[in-house]
């Protein structure tokens, strides 16, 4: 019988945990570690291996994994004293699942490959509902042979994988990705403001736009959340922001004008001065409704005439 792939998993978080999890279940050898004590001790519970520091994860794992808030993290995690390129031998392999600007990840990946480590950043869409039924979309990038000695993980985890390129290359595909959804999302606040204000039928104009042509995942997925005022995360308002500065970032380095994802980011630097900071991201409405000083939920739909 053939020896468990050895994996690590490092940031256990709303994804992180789920994905994890999702490698248990897979039958891999798993190590882990957060910060957090009591994010570890779950995953132990259910059959994981802790470890005291990212040093620790590489020097028990072929493939190691990171699903981290931002850049930050992920440099202090792999560069950093006790931090996970230490540990790892050469032929190891870091798959860096979070959103971080490109740069950064062709950094780490050139300094992994000093050690003869591989490095691929495989960020991840579908939210947590995606983590934990192993549904999510990874956009793959870095050297097509990388990519391939750790599919079993990337499989493990997700369901539609794609490589898009080299080193940098998943960062830029879902950077692209968080913009349209961010700009969708506050569309969508926008239109829902303005509806209530107008007496429209919520619920019917939810149903009729799903059939419509200005459908979108945003309007179908988070317009729900808009109505009831279900704000519980979910991807957190300071991600939304976070990778949208990303996205604007890498407009100015191509020097494209970029006026929606502006106009967005500024929605977005607006929903945390207002403390939504931790919400789900469909709580952007409240800026809409601030501003118009409307709340969705005062109006009643229209009697039929």
């Amino acid at each position: 019988m053939s020896e468990k792939r050895r994996v690590g998993f490092i940031g256990l978080g709303a994804m992180g945990s789920r994905m994890a999890a999702n490698l248990l279940k897979k039958n891999f050898d798993l190590t882990v570690y957060d910060v957090r004590k009591e994010a570890v001790e779950i995953l132990a519970a259910k059959g994981a291996r802790p470890a005291k520091n990212p040093r620790e994860v590489g020097m028990r794992a072929e493939v190691a994994v990171l699903s981290l808030p931002s850049q930050i993290e992920v440099s202090n995690t792999v560069l950093g004293e006790n931090g996970l390129l230490e540990g790892l031998n050469s032929g190891g392999i870091i798959v860096d699942t979070s959103t971080i600007d490109p740069s950064t990840a062709r950094r780490i990946w050139l300094k992994a490959k000093e050690k003869k480590v591989g490095a691929v950043d495989a960020p991840v869409s579908g939210g947590t509902v995606g983590a934990e039924m192993g549904t999510l979309t990874i956009m793959v990038g870095g050297e097509k042979e990388t990519v391939d000695a750790c599919m079993d993980v990337l499989r493990a985890i997700g369901k539609n994988i794609y490589y898009v390129g080299g080193p940098g290359s998943g960062q830029i595909f879902k950077l692209l990705n968080n913009m349209l959804v961010g700009i969708n999302l506050a569309a969508v606040g926008e239109a829902l403001v303005l509806a209530s204000k107008a007496g429209v039928d919520l619920k019917l104009l939810y149903e009729v736009v799903k059939t419509s042509a200005g459908n979108s995942w945003a309007f179908e997925n988070k317009l729900p959340n808009m109505l009831e005022e279900r704000f519980e995360p979910g991807f957190r308002v300071w991600l939304q922001h976070k990778d949208l500065g990303l996205a604007l970032n890498m407009a100015s380095e191509h020097l494209i004008a970029t006026p929606l994802l502006a106009f967005t980011y500024a929605m977005f630097e607006s929903a945390k001065a207002l403390g939504l900071e931790n919400m789900d991201h469909s709580a952007i409405v409240k800026v809409f409704e601030a501003m118009s000083n409307t709340k969705v939920s005062r109006y009643k739909p229209l009697k039929p005439q």
